[in-house]
């Protein structure tokens, strides 16, 4: 079988060869090769290629399939000591003495074993130890963000077959007609289980017409064909493959997806299609439908399914800017869908379901749902297998919620079924002055506050909520009536929240939160952690600081696993504004300022140079804070005078103000102060 098996893997010529380099290369830490790509795409076999490659090199390799182990560390480490023992000491003891080669496939459902290998078991590992990890999306902002996670994965992509590949791969299963083999091609495309099974039908059936034959379609596309019995019009068949771009659409997002503009008979009768459904803001196609559609579209023509994302993500990006912000806030959401991170496709939509769940405020009506959903969310927040152990919520936390529940500035939101009844909710609390008392009342809340700001910066924060853009992300609870629809509608609504480019708090216990802030690109507070909840489920506490880096860059960031560009604290920030001010005309130097990253530099035209954006959007903060000075512009002036003149002269700076040169700085001080408040003012 092994042999057979080798007989039929083709291609993967550079992927195999950047193995063999990996594999010998003498690594000064253990690195992670981390083999990425859709289903179906060869994944396994090359994982299978890779073993035959290292055993041949005198290699002991261990391989294990994350779909058939328990998704937890005992499990893993039976699996790796061919279920010898669970003891962590012995298993790595053994790894590291035999410089094995660990291929562990299917890591998407391991998802919650990423904190332990990362904190337990890979740091213990030796050098001469190699670890692939195969997985359908790359390993996101969970491993890379940090920068030794950044040099310990080696990503590797892996697509489908080339032409040339598919031919040599059909040849080899034993097809030798040039005619059969382009239809196999025509119907399979470049996937090489999708060839896999159209040469199975083509040897074992004696297919040849691919499009019409039963056999096929069954394989395949059984319910894809019983879906698009009603949709027979080439347009109409276009206009519903742009619809599994997006999560929601209407005319106009359609019109831009599709790249046409004459869609309104098609459109027309799409809305009539019996797969489309009503959503809250526009039209949706029926969720099985749709994953099923999708599947088949970026099986057969990921191209085109890739050049539709592309338009979607365009579309949505130049939407987003020029939205208000009650629509920006469900907009949020429907940028989230087209990130291709497991865990937040799993969390916010792999339930998603329309008209099970509608979300709205909270209503003095809904108390005793809201008490008796929080009484039982310890049974569902938590995977079903999970040991509870000490776990248990802190003596303060039902008042907390009641105090949460009574205060006017919280952000509350509640999920409904289709009767109205409360089936789980979220709550939100500015930062301010009324709120930090409150928060520090809490045991599990308190260490994050004062892990992120001194007590000088607690008593700058503003007075009341109105007046803030700082948020502590509280609760989110679910009874178990469709725990991932609510769930999901839970999650997208409250990803509203960061359209207003703001700072985030968030402090849980809970794994699967704990990995999606990480993925959201929350940085995590080490010195916040706190054990309020018991020795078994530590506290952590994660901020996510938007005000200067801006809502548009960051999701930017999040959706490419790019590290998102590092905020200024506010001396950081005006030192780095005067030191611009000072090499106002050289370029060079703009063009490596760490102003680069602010909203109000990225904002402007994509086709003005980047030292003439700092330039540019310094300025406008400039005559905005002239604008709020209420007529006491002497400090702008000084700054003007001082360094933006033709030529900048402090002294006759001072002589034209009439100011002592003391006083003169003093202006100049205020100045910097009050132009880099406006400047990160405009995200």
């Amino acid at each position: 079988m092994a042999r057979l098996v080798e007989d039929l893997f083709v291609g993967r010529e550079a992927e195999l060869a950047t193995f063999r380099e990996w594999l010998s290369f003498d690594a000064e830490i253990p690195e992670v090769l981390n083999l990425s790509g859709p289903s179906g795409v060869g994944k396994s076999s090359l994982l299978r290629e890779f073993e035959h490659l290292a055993i041949g090199r005198g290699r002991a390799v261990v391989f294990v399939d994350g779909g058939s182990i328990p998704p937890n560390p005992r499990g893993l480490l039976r699996a790796l000591s061919k279920r010898a023992t669970d003891d962590l000491d012995e298993v790595v003891a053994r790894l590291n003495a035999t410089s094995t080669l660990i291929l562990l496939d299917s890591f998407d459902q391991l998802g919650e074993l990423t904190d332990y290998l990362q904190s337990e078991f890979l740091p213990r590992l030796a050098t001469s130890v190699r670890v692939v990890i195969a997985s359908r999306f790359p390993l996101g902002l969970a491993w890379n963000r940090n920068e030794l996670w950044n040099k310990v994965i080696r990503p590797l992509r892996l697509e489908g077959f080339s032409t040339a590949e598919s031919r040599e791969y059909l040849g080899r299963r034993g097809l030798a007609e040039p005619l059969l083999i382009d239809r196999v091609m025509n119907a399979a495309g470049f996937n090489p289980l999708a060839l896999s099974l159209a040469a199975d039908l083509a040897l074992r059936f004696g297919v040849r017409d691919f499009p019409s034959a039963p056999e096929w379609r069954l394989a395949v596309r059984a319910l894809v064909d019983r879906v698009l019995v009603e949709v027979r019009e080439p347009q109409l068949r276009d206009l519903l493959e742009a619809c599994l771009a997006v999560r929601q659409f209407d005319e106009a997002t359609l019109s831009a997806i599709s790249g046409r503009d004459d869609i309104g008979a098609a459109f027309a009768q799409l809305c009539r299609l019996s797969m489309i459904c009503p959503a809250e803001h526009g039209l949706m196609l029926h969720e099985d439908v749709r994953r099923r559609l999708t599947e088949d579209l970026a099986w057969r023509h990921s191209d085109r399914y890739a050049a539709l994302r592309a338009r979607a993500l365009a579309y949505y990006r130049e939407r987003v800017r020029s939205a208000p912000p009650d629509e920006r806030e469900w907009l949020v959401a429907d940028r989230f869908y087209l990130w291709g991170n497991a865990l937040i496709q799993e969390l916010f939509f792999s339930s998603d379901e329309p008209g099970q769940v509608w979300v709205d405020v909270y209503r003095p009506g809904d108390h005793a749902e809201i008490q008796r959903l929080f009484t039982l969310r310890l049974a569902y927040l938590l995977p079903p297998d999970s040991v509870l152990g000490d776990l248990a919520p802190p003596d303060e936390d039902g008042d907390f919620l009641e105090a949460i529940l009574r205060y006017p500035g919280a952000r509350i939101r509640v999920g409904r079924d289709r009767d109205g009844r409360a089936l789980g909710f979220t709550t939100v609390l500015p930062i301010c002055q009324e709120t930090i008392p409150l928060l520090e009342g809490h045991p599990a809340l308190a260490p994050l506050i004062h892990a992120y700001w001194d007590q000088a910066a607690l008593t700058a924060l503003p007075a009341s909520p109105d007046r803030s853009n700082i948020f502590y992300l509280l609760h989110l609870v679910h009874g178990g009536k469709i725990p991932g629809a609510v769930r999901g509608s839970l999650l997208r609504d409250l990803s509203g929240v960061f359209a207003s480019s703001g700072i985030y708090l968030s402090s849980t216990y809970v794994p699967a939160h704990k990995r999606m802030l990480d993925a959201c690109g929350f940085q995590l507070l080490p010195v916040a952690r706190n054990v309020a909840w018991g020795l078994d489920y530590p506290v952590d506490g994660y901020v996510l600081d938007l005000s200067q880096i801006g809502f548009e860059p960051w999701i930017e960031a999040v959706m490419s696993g790019r590290r998102l560009p590092r905020s200024l604290h506010p001396a950081e920030l005006e030192t780095e504004l005067q030191t611009a001010l000072r090499h106002w005309t050289d370029d060079r130097w703009l063009s490596r300022s760490l102003l680069m990253d602010l909203p109000a530099v990225t904002q402007v035209d994509a086709k003005t140079p980047r030292p003439a954006a700092v330039r540019q959007a310094i300025l406008q903060a400039l005559t905005a804070a002239r604008a709020a000075s209420d007529g006491n512009d002497s400090p702008y002036r000084a700054l003007e005078l001082v360094y933006l003149s033709r030529r900048p002269c402090p002294k006759q700076g001072a002589r034209n103000l009439a100011v002592s040169r003391a006083t003169l700085y003093r202006l100049v001080k205020q100045g910097i102060r009050g132009l880099a408040e406006a400047l990160t003012s405009q995200a």
